[in-house]
């Protein structure tokens, strides 16, 4: 990808989030999205990004500065304690999985790959949703064991449990297969492949990615919309965003068909959003969609250097 390309998807996923933060939790079709609006759920002004945004800005400025994963942390705690990497400087929506594990962090004095909840019922999208840069970090990472052991660890820090640890590695190795050119059905089949060597030499995680096996039957693509779960839990989101890519070319399109998914659609329509644009760099968000998100300062202060960073001349 080229810089400009990259830069196509991390704004992507910004737009899509902002976009879905007014309806998140409404219940789907009690609404129809046409294009950005506000105040809704969280009673934000149009064009406010959520914590899917705020926390991948994290991560970026992490990247950007070669940091540990207490470097990380860090950031995270200043996110949710004082607002920063927030669009207007008011922290909202933060997961309750994210919130303890920065509790466990910053009060608790717990090391960072330690931090993320190991409960079954801890399994929700907090790590996916803000992960995404990691696929454009390992593109040249061969190694299967190499980029599962980075992607672990960039996952655990919120997230512990082995279900959201598989939902995080599935995601990056899609990712990272539709900027080798492949197309999402393609990707799939891919990975569907490399996961049965990596459960074969990972065998605690062999029941984990059983629970995902959905994504990768023949006719999941032809689902009803009303077979698809657009909930915070891991599954469900990765599910729903692998189904509105499969079944939508159009950027703007698919992102307003994620968003109107409801219940967690902010986090629905990030995910979609960055597998669309993966798959089609060369698109870009509608430009008034982009001119109505906030706090663009702060967005190309994390973005530009990482798309400097990692973007290729073509």
């Amino acid at each position: 990808m080229t810089a400009q390309e990259i830069l196509n998807v991390l704004r992507a996923a910004v737009v899509a989030d902002a976009l879905g933060v007014p309806v998140e939790m409404k219940a789907r079709g009690t609404f129809q999205l046409t294009g950005m609006t506000g105040h809704g759920s969280w009673d934000q002004p149009t064009g406010s990004w959520s914590d899917d945004s705020s926390m991948t800005l994290c991560l970026l400025a992490n990247i950007n500065e070669q940091g540990s994963y207490a470097d990380l942390m860090d950031k995270f705690e200043r996110y949710m304690m004082t607002g920063a990497y927030t669009p207007t400087g008011t922290t909202f929506d933060v997961g309750r999985t994210c919130a303890h594990a920065v509790r466990q962090y910053a009060i608790n004095h717990i090391e960072p790959l330690h931090c993320g909840d190991t409960a079954g019922n801890a399994n929700g999208n907090g790590a996916l949703m803000r992960i995404a840069p990691l696929a454009l970090v390992l593109k040249n990472e061969d190694n299967q064991d190499n980029r599962f052991a980075v992607i672990h660890n960039y996952t655990v820090v919120t997230h512990g449990h082995l279900r959201a640890i598989m939902g995080s590695f599935i995601y990056i190795e899609l990712l990272r297969d539709l900027m080798m050119g492949m197309s999402l059905r393609q990707a799939l089949s891919h990975v569907q492949e490399a996961l049965i060597t990596f459960v074969a030499t990972h065998e605690k995680f062999a029941s984990e990615a059983a629970t995902y096996q959905r994504l990768f039957t023949p006719r999941f693509q032809q689902l009803p919309a009303t077979a698809i779960r657009s909930t915070g839990y891991v599954v469900d989101t990765l599910e729903a965003a692998v189904w509105i890519a499969l079944n939508h070319h159009d950027l703007a399109t698919g992102i307003l068909a994620a968003a109107n998914l409801g219940s967690d659609s902010d986090t629905v329509a990030t995910v979609a959003a960055s597998l669309m644009a993966f798959e089609r760099p060369q698109q870009s968000v509608p430009t008034d969609w982009w001119d109505q998100t906030l706090n663009h300062e702060l967005l190309d202060h994390m973005m530009q250097p990482f798309a400097a960073k990692f973007g290729e001349e073509k």
